[in-house]
């Protein structure tokens, strides 16, 4: 249960005996801290990074981007020169990256859009001192305490509300989290404020007027991640999302790019025919076709998790997350390309179409009656799930107690699993009515609000996979994590990037003359349900042994184990939400055993 990571960071303060400080207790924690950056001839950022750190300086200010990003050296001194301090145009261009900028008189330090790149902030030797990862500041704070309010947000299915997420709290006490779109700022004393930066754009583009947009966002996207690289990976699973990077890809670089599918264990899945048919068009560039038994089963390897900085699905298989990335790593890729977050990214929630009424009622009432046709269901089922959710602030506080209404929501709306504690489902309405208490949404915009909170949940746990396929050499790419990316889409009107008619029609558009026609025009979905069916069963000795006896969930009194187990024994039956809370238990336990430093149960053929 290794606490290193491949990749980190953390601002020291100004003064030189704070930092030296601040850096005896990082050093604690990770011996090999070099550094990244300096000021003034000092230490400045300390830390790992796999790729430099760019850094500039001009009339007393000092600017520094971590990550993956377009500008160099002189580009970020003109950026600087022109923006001053503020240094919220800094992240706007293409890439995954933080911003820093540092004055005689305060530092500033911004993260991006989705939360791909966050940043968190504690007390550290008696200073502040900003980071990228909660953990390791807690570490150098003087102990990793959880903090279980925010661990039981993770229990809720299927994401906590965005209100709860982005509340400022992290997984551990004594650490805060900066929200995603906001920057903080730290005065010498060590005093943090808080700045929104960024908004949800109107959704008020023609798709005519979007696709080239969303085409150049894309392809800055992909060039920035693989410029200068000799083999380029790409997680090729079939659908629109992945052909569209890896189609830009190949645009970019031709045959140094190596398309990588794993085969689905469901007969009835044709992701791998319509990857196939992809790479055909790429003439000279790879594919490799994993099979289904190449790969270790979900939840092999639970005993020997990855050390994450809060709960995620990429901690319950670590073995068979662990082989894909060694086996790309051997092909040689350094970066692999995901197409994760496309969906959240593309896709608009059925809310739209309380706007589109207002609008354009002819569109509006077409894809009323095209949604109904798509799933079998009348008419007024559609309508109903697409009228405004009302205030945000009264549907946050109530969203626990709708039962099974089907009106409009602000976002995905959570439930409670049934082995939760009563003791946890009182803390969790209890936290919801306090956010509830002047809450607003990112966008007075239902759909918009909706689309940015589902982005913001997927790039949560695609962060924390980053940070696990990093220490095996891989970096994980996700341009649909962009900015440009995400605003070029949410800029576009809801009911021309959805629609009942068409898969992904703004993403359609804009891959036009760059995907193979065939490929745009596929409508399936393939579905990975008989591979967790299998592996739940396999898995149900050591889940259950998992569960009980020393079960951290249970011991901080979050959970009711004798519930749990009865779930448990029927988990390869279940339905989708039960299913989803299962594993998101799973998840969150591992999580809890490796944050507080207790071993897991070695797991045998015997035990399954």
């Amino acid at each position: 249960m290794s606490s290193s990571l491949a990749e980190w960071f953390a601002v020291l303060p100004g003064a030189t005996s704070a930092a030296q400080r601040a850096t005896a207790r990082l050093q604690v924690v990770d011996p090999g801290v070099q550094v990244l950056a300096r000021r003034d001839g000092k230490p400045w950022i300390v830390g790992r990074c796999l790729r430099p750190v760019t850094v500039a300086s001009v009339a007393g200010r000092t600017a520094a981007l971590i990550g993956t990003h377009e500008l160099d050296e002189r580009q970020l001194l003109r950026m600087l020169s022109s923006h001053g301090a503020s240094g919220a145009a800094l992240v706007g261009w293409a890439g995954s990256y933080q911003a820093v900028v540092a004055t005689g008189e305060q530092t500033w330090m911004c993260g991006d859009v989705s939360g791909m790149r966050p940043v968190f902030w504690a007390r550290i030797a008696g200073v502040t001192v900003f980071g990228d990862h909660a953990r390791l500041l807690a570490q150098a704070a003087g102990g990793v305490t959880v903090d279980l309010e925010h661990l039981a947000l993770h229990l809720l299915g299927p994401v906590p509300p965005l209100a709860l997420a982005e509340g400022g709290s992290s997984p551990y006490q004594g650490v805060r989290a900066v929200p995603p779109g906001s920057a903080a700022s730290a005065t010498l004393c060590g005093r943090v404020t808080l700045h929104q930066w960024w908004t949800a754009p109107d959704d008020d583009r023609t798709l005519a007027e979007a696709a080239p947009v969303l085409r150049e966002a894309l392809r800055r996207a992909v060039a920035v991640r693989v410029d200068g690289e000799p083999v380029v990976g790409c997680e090729l699973s079939g659908g629109a999302d992945s052909s569209a990077l890896s189609a830009l890809a190949f645009e970019r670089v031709g045959t140094r790019v190596l398309n990588f599918s794993r085969a689905p264990a469901d007969p009835g899945n044709d992701d791998i025919d319509w990857a196939r048919r992809l790479v055909e068009a790429q003439q000279g560039a790879r594919h490799e076709v994993v099979a289904v038994d190449a790969l270790p089963a979900q939840f092999a390897g639970m005993e020997q998790p990855f050390v994450l900085d809060a709960p995620s699905p990429s901690a319950s298989s670590p073995q068979r997350s662990t082989a894909w990335w060694r086996h790309v790593a051997k092909a040689g890729p350094r970066v692999l390309l995901s197409g994760k977050g496309g969906d959240e990214t593309m896709l608009t929630p059925l809310s739209y179409l309380s706007h589109t009424r207002l609008r354009d009622r002819p569109t509006a009432r077409r894809h009323v009656r095209g949604w109904a046709a798509l799933w079998s269901v009348p008419v007024r089922q559609v309508r109903t799930q697409a009228t405004s959710p009302g205030p945000y602030g009264a549907w946050l506080a109530g969203c626990l107690n709708r039962g099974h209404d089907e009106r409009g929501q602000w976002e995905a709306r959570p439930y409670l699993a049934p082995w939760l504690s009563e003791s946890a489902r009182t803390m969790l309405i209890e936290v919801l009515n306090s956010a509830a208490d002047g809450a607003e949404p990112l966008h007075d915009r239902p759909h918009q609000h909706t689309a940015v909170a589902a982005i913001r949940a997927i790039a949560r746990w695609n962060r924390l996979q980053a940070d696990a396929a990093a220490r095996l050499g891989i970096q994980l790419g996700y341009p649909y994590a962009d900015q440009q990316v995400i605003e070029a889409a949410l800029a576009t009107r809801a009911e021309a990037r959805t629609s009942p008619y068409q898969n992904k029609p703004l993403l359609t558009a804009a891959m036009r003359g760059i995907v193979p026609a065939a490929a745009l025009s596929r409508r399936t979905k393939g579905g990975y349900s008989a591979d967790t069916a299998a592996a739940v069963t396999t898995a149900r000795g050591p889940l259950r042994r998992l569960l009980e006896g020393d079960c951290q969930l249970a011991l901080h009194g979050l959970i009711d184990v004798d519930r749990l187990r009865h779930a448990l024994a029927g988990w390869d039956r279940t339905d989708e939400r039960t299913d989803l809370l299962l594993h998101l238990t799973v998840m969150c336990e591992i999580w809890a055993r490796t944050a507080n430093n207790r071993p897991l149960p070695l797991f045998t053929e015997a035990s399954c």
